[in-house]
């Protein structure tokens, strides 16, 4: 099939992967945040540590709470009757990987400073750094543990669990979502040809 084609066809992607580095992504942004705000304060910058503590924390306790909610119904539905993946649909390479996922993070990036310096311009007193760090610690820290969930649901099943991009999405649905299943072939069923090349 020509490459323009394939172009405009959804990627399947582990969903073990996409998880676990999504997670990875949003806990590296809230670590960064952290830091600018303890950078502040030891320049003896203008910060409000009691606000900015109570936001952090108001914040990654709803999100936490909303986050594994989601996140647990995500699995048992994924888990429930996962079909084969669709016909018309292309398995992601890892370099277009890495590509989706990096663009991901320097849009999240540029949000996120595009917050600071709101804060800082309008007097936040480093309020929105708590808020933001709350945010994306909680969502992926239950990122995090949803993706050993999927890792565990793969060894215990003997197959690989694959989830949907859409052709000019950065990221999987952070909702509920479909999930498709491959079972591994055993031995038995698997063949050597003269090129190396496994024939299922």
């Amino acid at each position: 099939m020509h490459h323009t084609a394939l172009a405009g066809l959804p990627r399947l992607v582990r969903v073990t992967e996409e998880v676990r580095l999504r997670g990875q992504t949003a806990v590296s942004i809230a670590v960064s945040v952290a830091a600018y705000w303890v950078l502040a304060w030891l320049m003896d910058d203008p910060v409000d540590a009691v606000m900015t503590g109570a936001n952090f924390g108001v914040v990654a306790a709803m999100a936490t709470i909303v986050a594994v909610m989601v996140s647990v119904r995500r699995v048992r539905e994924g888990l429930s009757a996962p079909p084969r993946p669709p016909a018309l649909c292309v398995h992601e390479t890892r370099a277009a990987a890495r590509e989706r996922r990096t663009r991901l993070a320097g849009l999240i990036v540029l949000g996120v400073i595009l917050l600071l310096v709101f804060d800082r311009a309008t007097g936040g007193e480093g309020r929105m750094a708590g808020l933001v760090a709350g945010l994306f610690l909680a969502v992926g820290v239950v990122d995090w543990w949803e993706s050993r969930r999927w890792q565990a649901a793969e060894r215990a099943r003997g197959s690989m669990l694959y989830v949907l991009v859409r052709a000019n999405a950065l990221v999987s649905p952070y909702g509920v979502t479909d999930v498709y299943e491959v079972v591994r072939p055993t031995d038995e069923h698997v063949t050597r040809d003269q090129d190396t090349h496994y024939i299922v």
